[in-house]
């Protein structure tokens, strides 16, 4: 890959924007490509449409080729729920697909992944063993594939079902006519239900809700990066969260690999939010601002970030919801498992939280950024319009 863009797709008016995301040491500074417009398509009256935008497709921009390689989730799910128009994402006609498909390849390419004999894999070598066989799916369907496979809690894919000859349409009329046989999905429905109602209860406490569960978790386990069940129950209560004991159950079960624990940090990670692709570009913009020019060493001493925040100038602040020290709080406790010097991983998962505790959308994250650390930060991004398609 030379270069990485996002581009947005507004379904109101089939026009397409372009902004190449800043990356350091690379010379470019990034910032908006192309603005929103209408775009032909190449020796063609007609313009692209929704229905050129998927995983894998190629499209010319005034004689610049552009190669879509992922998409944020509401774009994903919008194509899943219109397949006619995004065929690649109709799960139906992929199955279909696979019918006659032989997965001896992709098994033995899957299996020499899983070492421990999971069953499971990465999405990651999942994508890559499908896309390198002869299964004939595209990336669009792979992916679809991937997310119909997975659990939807972790980020682990049960390949088994494929191999095994499960996906077939015989086992598949099978399956429904027998329910005993159909516990996995119904079990992952319910770890799915469980884990979402766990991170809401979490963010309706604000952007420090999360933090607090891990902050539990590092007490009660004595700093040990697992937890068993007895344990979990008393973070939960520790941090004043009121799930079932059905539920409970049920997220355990989601993050247990058959120890009888669950690993702490894999139980923050289902429960954080990845930023979408505009508020990822921020952060990625206020890290390179803050980041010694001199010595790029992709760190920033703590010290630094913390004298060139600027919490009075928080919106919240501004608005009377929180006092000054609030907020200088919330960045330093944010940051608080941070050693020394913060990198960028470390900006992302807290402004994670705090797009989620304060349901922020781009220009409200945007507008935060530009208080709290100057107007240099998010210039690049002053222009976001209604929420559209984005790959």
């Amino acid at each position: 890959v030379e270069r990485v863009f996002t581009i947005t797709y507004f379904l109101d008016t089939d026009e397409l924007a372009i902004f190449e995301p800043p990356v350091k040491n690379s010379g470019r500074t990034g910032g908006k490509f192309m603005e929103r417009c209408r775009v032909r398509k190449p020796r063609s009256n007609e313009h692209y449409a929704e229905s050129d935008l998927y995983l894998g497709a190629r499209i010319n921009v005034y004689s610049r080729n552009f190669v879509l390689v992922d998409a944020d989730e509401y774009s994903i799910k919008y194509m899943e729920s219109n397949p006619v128009v995004f065929p690649s994402s109709d799960m139906e006609s992929i199955l279909s697909k696979l019918e006659d498909a032989d997965t001896t390849d992709v098994d033995q390419k899957l299996r020499s992944k899983d070492r421990l004999g999971s069953g499971s894999v990465s999405v990651q070598d999942f994508k890559w063993a499908v896309m390198s066989s002869n299964l004939g799916l595209n990336d669009q369907e792979a992916h679809t594939l991937c997310r119909y496979l997975g659990d939807g809690v972790s980020t682990k894919v049960n390949y088994e079902r494929l191999t095994n000859g499960d996906l077939t349409k015989s086992n598949r009329l099978s399956m429904a006519a027998q329910p005993t046989q159909s516990n996995d999905g119904l079990q992952q429905i319910a770890a799915q239900d469980a884990v979402s109602k766990l991170r809401s209860l979490l963010f309706r406490r604000g952007p420090a809700g999360l933090r607090g569960l891990e902050r539990a978790m590092q007490h009660i386990s004595r700093g040990a990066s697992v937890i068993d069940r007895a344990d979990f129950d008393t973070v939960l209560g520790f941090c004043g969260v009121s799930l079932q004991d059905s539920e409970v159950s049920e997220v355990f079960r989601s993050m247990d690999r058959g120890d009888a624990v669950i690993e702490c940090a894999e139980l923050i990670n289902a429960l954080r939010v990845p930023l979408s692709p505009v508020q990822q570009a921020a952060v990625s913009d206020l890290f390179d601002i803050l980041e010694d020019p001199t010595f790029r060493t992709g760190a920033v001493e703590l010290e630094e970030v913390m004298s060139r925040y600027k919490p009075g100038r928080h919106p919240r602040v501004q608005s009377g919801e929180m006092s000054e020290g609030e907020a200088m709080r919330e960045l330093e406790e944010g940051l608080e498992g941070v050693k020394g010097a913060a990198m960028l991983k470390d900006l992302e998962a807290l402004y994670s939280d705090i797009v989620q505790g304060y349901k922020l959308d781009d220009a409200q994250f945007i507008d935060l950024l530009r208080a709290t650390w100057g107007s240099a930060v998010g210039d690049r991004l002053k222009a976001i319009g209604d929420k559209g398609l984005r790959v």
